[in-house]
């Protein structure tokens, strides 16, 4: 066998080994991601996770619009815009306002809310929880949904959705349930969240989805009406 064969031979099993290497570190990076509901861009998430949580949007915008039939709402990590569209269209008296860190994110749900005829109804704003660009007292409810997780400053956010809550107004915030995420372990984060900020307190349950599987948690937070 000639020295060239056995050089190309060389090359090719190094280069195998390499590409491997590489393919296994990106499913693996994919795979956290996804863990995470966090994709490397906005179409991509809004591909493969946001699809597949329709039904879990589906469930949550029913909760929330028999909840706000009408009035100012606020969505906090508003991604794509599928939970804030559908919102939208369940209950016909709202107004609704999303906010995310993310300009793709914003850009991408500006434009679905655009395309199903809700721009009048329906706006997003590039901004972050712990600083949110708005006012004072100016909604009746608000919602997040896994978006606290990420949170890096869950205290000054929770402060935050108090402040731009009028008195009464009521926050629902979606999560995974403790089992999923690490940081909840051993014991009652959100209550203790809760309890911490300006709400005094709040109501955490097990929101049970897909099915009966008790995949999240809900915490039901309302400003008092007398503040």
């Amino acid at each position: 066998m000639s020295r060239k064969w056995w050089f190309t031979l060389a090359a090719m099993l190094v280069t195998a080994a390499l590409y491997r290497n590489r393919l296994r570190a990106y499913l693996e990076q994919v795979s956290a991601n996804v863990r995470d509901f966090d994709l490397p861009s906005a179409g991509a998430y809004d591909a493969l996770v946001a699809t597949v949580l329709e039904g879990f949007y589906a469930r949550v915008a029913g909760e929330v619009a028999a909840a706000h039939p009408g009035g100012n709402l606020l969505e906090i990590g508003s991604g794509p815009g599928r939970l804030a569209a559908r919102l939208a269209r369940e209950a016909p008296g709202v107004t609704l306002t999303g906010v995310d860190i993310s300009d793709a994110m914003v850009e991408r749900a500006a434009r679905r809310a655009a395309g199903a005829g809700l721009s009048e109804r329906v706006r997003f704003e590039v901004g972050d929880v712990a600083a949110l660009p708005l006012s004072d007292e100016e909604f009746d409810g608000a919602v997040s949904t896994l978006s606290l997780h990420h949170w890096s400053d869950p205290a000054s956010g929770l402060a935050e959705i108090h402040r731009v809550l009028k008195p009464g107004g009521e926050a629902r915030i979606y999560d995974l349930a403790h089992w999923l995420w690490l940081p909840a372990r051993g014991g009652d984060r959100l209550a203790g969240l809760a309890a911490a900020s300006p709400f005094g307190d709040g109501e955490v349950k097990i929101f049970r989805w897909p099915g009966s599987v008790p995949a999240f948690v809900v915490l039901r937070l309302r400003r008092d009406p007398m503040a």
